[in-house]
């Protein structure tokens, strides 16, 4: 195996610390014809990289199987542990079986978002954009009142609210299963009163309220990384290896969450492409998405129309980045991720199905 090009991570053939004597994570290494299912779901692997601290910094992995982790690991409940994580089937998730890929449709209700920005503004004309992503194949309609794109100005919580009740209102009378799109308490309040079922917190549930607005609504939630704030998230950042950083902030937000009296079963996590990520760092995540079922919870991955696919590519304007994004969410599937957060449904579902039949055929 050749090194990482990040200098900060690095592949031996054998650790040199027994795996679980220091922290120590997992990452399934995807295959065609693993006989391990990843999570319950289609994917699966064999083989997993068995990645530690490196003792002159950075991260160092080890690729190795199953059985051989066990036979060398520090502690074997630990291994044991860990392992079963990765592969436990998921529960419902608000509702929604967990065994396969899930659609969440964007539904954008501002005037500033980098796509779609006033395209949906008005009620009537909100509500039929959601219910038209629910027939093209969407499980969840995630409704926003806010931009939370490189840049955005934050808006009041009322303008906030303004924007998104009555979409929430119209769609849920029709039991479509809503998410919102809000990092502010007062917002989660209203709108789970309104009918939303998830909330999705790009900030991770760390604001003033929202842990106890979570909490006290019932809803499920999904719990994203984010480096810095929409404002300023993408100066410069930085991460030794992205993957194994952001998985130790979303097992620090989980491990809150389940304390704080949100079931785990009602959690589900996002790495946050392009929040606070360079190219590099976005491709890693990709590449790594296995990693964050260790967290025993569900994982979403949201990549549609962003920035990353026009810097890979010819430098497109967001409209012409279906293709790109439809080659991302194949990807993400192949990886084991429950839900993909999309503007464009139909595409992506039928991406999707074809994506799924090759997997049970070569199976």
């Amino acid at each position: 195996m050749k090194p990482s090009k990040d200098s900060k991570f690095f592949y031996e053939a054998v650790p040199k610390a027994p795996p679980f004597c220091q922290p120590t994570w997992l990452r399934p290494v995807i295959s065609a014809s693993g006989e391990v299912a990843l999570a319950g779901g289609l994917a699966s692997f064999d083989l997993i990289d068995v990645v530690m601290p490196s003792r002159t910094g950075g991260y160092v992995a080890s690729r190795m199987g199953c059985d051989q982790l066990l036979a060398l690991s520090d502690d074997r409940n630990l291994a044991s542990a860990a392992l079963d994580k990765i592969v436990a089937i998921r529960p419902d998730f608000a509702g929604i079986q967990m065994n396969r890929t899930h659609l969440m449709g964007i539904l954008n209700i501002t005037p500033d978002s980098f796509f779609d920005g006033g395209v949906n503004r008005g009620p009537s004309r909100a509500i039929a954009a959601g219910k038209a992503m629910w027939v093209g194949g969407a499980s969840i309609i995630d409704i926003g009142g806010e931009s939370t794109r490189p840049g955005a100005v934050p808006v009041s919580c009322n303008q906030e609210l303004a924007r998104i009740l009555p979409p929430i209102t119209g769609l849920a009378r029709d039991k479509i299963l809503i998410s919102v799109d809000t990092r502010h308490a007062a917002v989660m309040k209203r709108a789970t009163a309104a009918g939303a079922a998830i909330i999705n917190d790009v900030s991770g549930l760390k604001g003033k309220g929202t842990m106890a607005a979570a909490v006290d609504s019932g809803a499920s939630v999904v719990i994203m990384h984010m480096k810095g704030t929409p404002e300023n998230m993408q100066h410069e950042p930085h991460y030794d290896f992205a993957p194994i950083e952001i998985y130790e902030y979303l097992e620090e937000r989980v491990n809150a969450a389940i304390k704080a009296g949100i079931p785990a079963s009602a959690i589900v996590v996002d790495p946050g492409f392009g929040f606070g990520k360079s190219v590099t760092h976005n491709l890693q995540i990709v590449n790594w998405l296995s990693l964050f079922q260790g967290l025993g919870v569900g994982v979403l991955f949201g990549a549609s129309r962003k920035s990353s696919i026009a810097k890979l590519s010819a430098g497109e304007q967001p409209e012409d980045r279906l293709a790109g994004s439809l080659a991302l969410a194949a990807a993400a599937a192949r990886q084991g991720v429950h839900i993909i957060r999309v503007h464009d449904v139909p595409e992506t579902a039928q991406a999707l199905a074809v994506e799924a039949a090759l997997l049970v055929a070569d199976g």
